[in-house]
């Protein structure tokens, strides 16, 4: 039987809609939604902050950010991943009592040590941007991350993409106004922490008819050291690990800023936030509904594999966009997107875009440590990144003091790792390369040629 056009038509359109129903699409494509928003608001509003601000404002907020994301990463000890983990109702309060009691140590935590390196005279403590503000946007974002992962257990959704619709719209509002007109110094820095504290109650708020009234009355100390316990590998692996792959990004951004003037700086943390767009729009919201799918039928035997190969494949789609895009002339549209001040960022955004590739296959795929209780091959290949990654860039930058080697090499050592973390998942999750996809070598092969061929240019 010959098929008609109508046929094809008809049964690709059927095929489609099979994928876009799927559970882990279906909420995927949900909260991407708010993320996808998120980006593409400052696809609009970069061009008008880039000539609002200097690169050296950016060069700032470089500094103000890394730290507040490395603190950001450990800063519940992961234990607000357990509240999506855990099968039993009953231990929901605890779970949330402990994160509150272990935000309220990092914080005064964090405090000492800046206290300490202020007394000591030590250069970054006493000229780093805004402790109040860090200490500010870090209690904030650790309520948000309980909210959020309360929201993602009830599978509150719509609560979710409003927040971050929110927490978008604010931000990119916040900014224009104080770059407009400077009432407070650091206007990157305080929009930034203004939009954190509005979407955080509005998501408390939004919370509140579907979370129990007696939610935290119910907390009790023998009940948070019970939980403390059950869950060790959490702060024990987990949160270093997460906190190793934050710092060596952002350490990146503070070595940096010790050879090269903050303009540089600058320029390195806007490309940053363009050569990871896929991971930003899509990442984040597919690892929360991925956790939440092999979470909860985990006793389900080959659950997580078939959930495994799905978002795998969705991965692949978006993990070539950026380095295929950069490769054939992308960098040129980039400056020309940001303005004439921003010249260098073209060629760094080729060289960062190596690495770009292994992060976005592997970050939405992470939450199978935690479910596989194998947190501790996650932090074995976040450590050896850490210190190939850093290290190799330190070495370099100090030796050649050029900014395009120096961040070519720190690519490649950090994508040799990601690629290692992505093999991982894999085989915890029973998942050949093949069932991902045949043109995974071909693809690899072409763009990376192609980007190779458009980096020597800068580096010779």
């Amino acid at each position: 039987m010959v098929l008609t056009l109508n046929d094809t038509t008809r049964n690709m359109i059927d095929r489609i809609k099979n994928i876009v129903n799927l559970p882990l699409v279906k909420n995927t494509l949900k909260l991407s939604s708010s993320t996808a928003f998120m980006m593409f608001l400052p696809l609009v509003v970069t061009p008008i902050l880039s000539r609002i601000y200097t690169p050296e404002d950016y060069g700032i907020w470089g500094v103000f950010s890394s730290l507040y994301y490395i603190v950001s990463a450990f800063i519940l000890l992961s234990y607000e991943n357990t509240i999506v983990k855990t099968n039993d109702d009953n231990e929901i309060p605890d779970l949330v009592g402990l994160c509150l009691v272990v935000l309220v140590f990092i914080l005064l935590g964090l405090a000492g040590v800046f206290a300490v390196g202020k007394f000591f005279n030590i250069k970054f403590f006493v000229d780093f941007p805004c402790f109040y503000y860090l200490v500010l946007v870090l209690a904030f974002s650790g309520l948000y991350s309980i909210c959020t992962n309360l929201a993602n257990r009830q599978k509150q959704y719509n609560s979710m993409v409003l927040t971050g619709i929110t927490n978008g719209l604010t931000q990119a509002g916040f900014r224009i106004v104080l770059g407009i007109f400077p009432i407070v110094a650091f206007g990157l820095i305080v929009g930034n922490v203004m939009a954190q504290i509005v979407s955080t109650l509005l998501l408390i708020w939004l919370l509140r008819k579907t979370l129990p009234k007696d939610l935290l009355s119910k907390i009790s100390v023998k009940g948070i050291k019970t939980v403390a316990i059950k869950y060790k590998k959490f702060p024990l692996f987990d949160a270093p690990a997460r906190f190793i792959e934050f710092a060596v990004g952002n350490l990146a951004i503070i070595i940096l800023a010790a050879f090269w003037d903050k303009d540089t700086v600058g320029c390195f943390s806007m490309v940053m936030q363009f050569v990871l767009i896929p991971i930003s729009i899509i990442g984040s919201a597919m690892a929360n509904v991925y956790y939440k799918e092999i979470s909860e039928n985990s006793e389900i035997e080959g659950n997580y594999t078939n959930v495994t190969i799905k978002a795998a494949k969705i991965t692949f789609s978006l993990a070539f966009l950026p380095i295929a895009f950069l490769a054939f002339g992308g960098d040129y549209l980039l400056v020309l997107f940001l303005g004439e001040k921003w010249t260098v960022a073209g060629p760094m955004a080729l060289c960062m875009s190596i690495f770009s590739v292994p992060v976005i296959l592997s970050e939405p795929l992470l939450p199978i440590f935690r479910s596989r209780d194998r947190q501790e091959i996650r932090f074995r290949v976040n450590f050896a990144n850490f210190i190939s990654s850093l290290g190799i860039l330190l070495i370099v930058a100090y030796f050649t003091r050029n900014i395009y080697i120096s961040l070519l090499a720190y690519s490649i050592a950090y994508a040799i790792s990601r690629f290692v973390m992505y093999f991982q998942e894999l085989r915890i999750s029973g998942v050949s390369l093949k069932q991902v996809s045949k043109w995974f070598p071909l693809a690899l092969i072409v763009c990376y040629g192609a980007i190779i061929i458009r980096i020597i240019p800068f580096v010779i």
